[in-house]
């Protein structure tokens, strides 16, 4: 097959959209099939994950990426889209986030190539924003696809009648860990609580870092980590430091090697408001580590079973919840164990070779069709 994906933008972006998408291409060539690239970065945009140099990655330089375009900006981007079409002749189109996929499907319009719309929140996310307009406009929008992906089947309810025949779920790919965390920790040595996540809006870490304030004094021996980077990143350096000004919560940036990051920690935590597939914390769950969220958060509340492979708090973003859940596993290294050991086992479900089968099952039946 000849696949054609689309992405907003890619240049030193760490984000999950971009690694699954470089993964899922990197798969599909590897399987012998003709894979192409279109998104809005400029030519000599490099991607965060290693792309496969046999994938034919089109750079539609055209406005900012990150920016609202003109309407003469998106008539040349549909065009030069339209041209990549027309030039790559694939079977089937993929569309990663809304965006990218409406400007696709506007593309190739007439050209009898199928599109699929891979959708990477859940549909609770409209609750978190204010713009019912856009979640009309994005519902209807749907009626272009041949297919619409989601990452759990608890997401199809949240979608209208008219799109659930077109729902498929197909989540994530996680792969397994050879050489796992040691979330009980030794009695004697520092233990860590880490937190792999943008530091975003969405992702909320600004209440972990409160919950951890609460935490310090009763748990001096614990530290807390904050893997990533994000528009939030000054607000929460500047609460870091009044809270804990000896420097017991670090933030470690954006980095290439999360792994270790994840082997030398004792508890996880995704304090987000809402998610897709969180990676972070299939990942987290993958090295062995128990973990804790928001009851109410959409992906991570798919991922965390209550009780077995780690705490789910509430309501939604209430700091004493966070702090008492994490409390009880920072004061229980046998439960950390047992709910470490108990996430390795739920997450082997996403098994990648099983992931990848599924997407090029789909991408067969819509390119059938």
């Amino acid at each position: 097959m000849r696949i054609l994906f689309n992405s907003r933008k890619y240049d030193g972006i760490a984000g999950g959209v971009e690694r699954m998408s470089v993964l899922l291409m990197n798969e599909m060539v590897r399987r012998g099939h003709q894979a192409a690239l279109t998104s809005l970065d400029p030519p000599e945009a490099r991607t965060f994950y290693p792309l496969d140099p046999a994938i034919d990655w089109t750079r539609i330089d055209i406005g900012d990426p990150a920016g609202r375009a003109s309407p003469r900006e998106i008539l040349t981007r549909l065009a030069a889209m339209r041209g990549v079409v027309r030039r790559f002749q694939p079977d089937v189109i993929i569309g990663f986030q809304h965006g990218a996929f409406v400007a696709m499907a506007a593309a190739a319009l007439g050209m009898g190539v199928p599109v699929i719309a891979a959708e990477r929140n859940a549909p609770q996310r409209f609750v978190h924003q204010k713009d019912g307009h856009g979640r009309t406009f994005q519902f209807q929008s749907f009626r272009l696809a041949r297919f619409v992906t989601v990452q759990f089947d608890s997401y199809r309810d949240g979608y209208p009648d008219f799109i659930r025949d077109r729902i498929v779920s197909i989540p994530n790919p996680v792969q397994r860990i050879a050489r796992p965390a040691d979330p009980a920790g030794s009695e004697t040595g520092r233990k860590s609580l880490l937190c792999v996540a943008r530091l975003s809006r969405q992702k909320n870490p600004a209440v972990l870092v409160k919950a951890f304030g609460q935490l310090a004094a009763v748990f001096p021996d614990w530290d807390l980590t904050l893997v990533g980077d994000g528009e939030e990143r000054a607000e929460i350096e500047s609460l870091a430091a009044s809270i804990a000004p000896t420097g017991r919560i670090r933030l470690a940036g954006t980095e290439t090697d999360v792994g270790r990051h994840y082997r030398d920690a004792h508890l996880f935590c995704l304090p987000a408001l809402w998610e897709g597939f969180p990676n972070a914390l299939a990942e987290a769950m993958a090295h062995g580590l128990p973990a804790v969220g928001f009851a109410d958060c959409a992906g991570v509340n798919a991922l965390i079973q209550p009780g077995r492979t780690g705490l789910l708090a509430a309501p939604m973003g209430d700091e004493a919840a966070l702090t008492q859940a994490l409390g009880a596993l920072m004061a229980d290294p046998d439960r950390r164990a047992a709910m470490g050991s108990a996430g390795r086992d739920a997450v082997a479900a996403y098994a990648p070779q099983a992931v990848f089968d599924r997407w090029e099952i789909l991408f067969a039946e819509a390119a059938r069709r």
